[in-house]
C-alpha cells in the first residue's frame, strides 16, 4: 500500500503542492485526481474520498498508485475513445 506521506516526500511535495496542483490542473479530471490526493494527505481514507468524489475507492487507490509510480506527471489525463474534442473536429467535413 502506498502511504501518501512517503510519496509526497519522494516527489518533494507537501499539502500545499497538492493544492496548487489541484488549482493549476488544465482539465476537470486532473483537478479531481489532485483533489483526491489532497484529501488523502489530510487523513481521509480511500473509501471516504471515493464517496466524496463519487468514485469507486479502487479508482482512488489506482490514482494513488499511479502517483507513487510516476509522480505529478502521472496525474495527467488523456482522452481515450469517444469523439474528438470540438476544437479538433473539421468544420466542413466532406
Amino acid at each position: 500500500m502506498n502511504d501518501i506521506g512517503t510519496l509526497l516526500t519522494r516527489w518533494e511535495l507537501n499539502e500545499r503542492g497538492l493544492r496548487e496542483g489541484m488549482y493549476r490542473a488544465p482539465t476537470p479530471r486532473e483537478r479531481e485526481r489532485w483533489h483526491a490526493l489532497w484529501l488523502l494527505s489530510r487523513g481521509w481514507s480511500e473509501a471516504r474520498v471515493g464517496e466524496a468524489l463519487e468514485r469507486d475507492p479502487h479508482t482512488i487507490g489506482q490514482w494513488l498508485a499511479t502517483f507513487g509510480e510516476a509522480g505529478p506527471s502521472g496525474m495527467g489525463f488523456e482522452q481515450a475513445g469517444g469523439p474528438p474534442p470540438p476544437s479538433t473536429q473539421r468544420l466542413n467535413p466532406r
